[in-house]
């Protein structure tokens, strides 16, 4: 009789599908198989064609795409639910959650989707994750890098990328602006820059091409550039440095390229423009999940608003 391993979907999926195959197979539990849930149809009909051993192996992993279109696990076969010892284990993969499993929650592996780190403390993850895979990055390099990409899973991505090109030397701004950004990331790069350093010529250049991209990861990226300008507008004097440290920014550093692009936007604008500005992002973010969507037109107002 089977163990289960149910992974939930999310962006990560996949890794942690590849990881969890890697584990088994170093501990005796080989890949046999990949089937569609569609294929069988009922859990009846899958547990009926796969839990017996290929004929060559005694132990087995077998991957069951789509698993969700199985439906709800049937109480009655509860009890040929195995734990993790079992010959066969069957790893289903979701496009959802994995529900549907609740008459078998206490029996079955489940692996949930990774928790998401907050935008503040991504940097830091970023460069935990680097020692982690014997990698080293600098504080500038990793801030960058939280900053420009949303998605956790590509962060990682980009991470092993970086390190694999650097090999044994610390992983450069200048290895991220080279390596990890297309012709769009690129735009978005002199976007940031540019505003930044009040060059409206440059941010005009950039939004034609950004334009035509999703809103909010941009959205994102400038709120978290000037969100330390906005800080040290609340905080001013003696309390900013404090209040930038509880934020996660690291005030050892001598060159932190973007605490200093803040800074020179809020000597450009001022610290009432950047509040205004901040908080507009806010409204924009919001009602951009749902039906008043301002979109493009209502971001490039606050950026005009804040520049002019």
């Amino acid at each position: 009789m089977p163990h289960i391993i149910a992974i939930e979907y999310s962006d990560a999926q996949r890794r942690q599908l590849s990881e969890k195959l890697t584990e088994l197979a170093k501990r005796g539990w080989p890949l046999s198989a990949r089937v569609e849930a569609q294929s069988f149809g009922t859990w009846e009909k899958l547990f009926e064609s796969v839990i017996n051993p290929g004929l060559f192996v005694q132990r087995e992993a077998i991957v069951v795409e789509e698993a969700e279109a199985l439906g709800e696990f049937p109480e009655e076969l509860a009890s040929f639910v195995e734990d993790d010892k079992a010959d066969c284990i069957l790893i289903l993969v979701y496009g959802t959650d994995a529900k549907n499993l609740k008459a078998v929650t206490n029996l079955i592996t489940l692996i949930k989707p990774e928790s998401q780190i907050p935008p503040w403390k991504r940097k830091d993850w970023l460069i935990s994750l680097s020692k982690e895979n014997k990698f080293t990055i600098s504080d500038d390099a990793a801030q960058l890098l939280a900053d420009s990409i949303e998605s956790q899973e590509e962060l990682r991505t980009e991470i092993i990328k970086l390190g694999i090109y650097a090999e044994d030397r610390e992983i450069t701004i200048e290895d991220v602006n080279n390596l990890s950004f297309d012709e769009g990331g690129r735009a978005q790069m002199i976007f940031l820059d540019g505003l930044c350093n009040n060059k409206p010529r440059d941010v005009a250049h950039a939004l034609k091409y950004l334009r035509t991209s999703p809103l909010l990861p941009v959205l994102t990226a400038i709120t978290n550039r000037l969100r330390p300008a906005l800080i040290i507008s609340i905080f001013p004097g003696r309390y900013s440095d404090d209040a930038l440290k509880a934020s996660g920014v690291d005030m050892t550093k001598k060159f932190n390229y973007a605490l200093n692009n803040s800074r020179t936007a809020l000597k450009h604008f001022g610290a009432d423009k950047i509040k205004k500005f901040m908080l507009g992002a806010a409204r924009l973010s919001f009602w951009e999940k749902t039906s008043r969507a301002e979109g493009w037109p209502g971001f490039e107002l606050l950026i005009w608003e804040l520049m002019t």
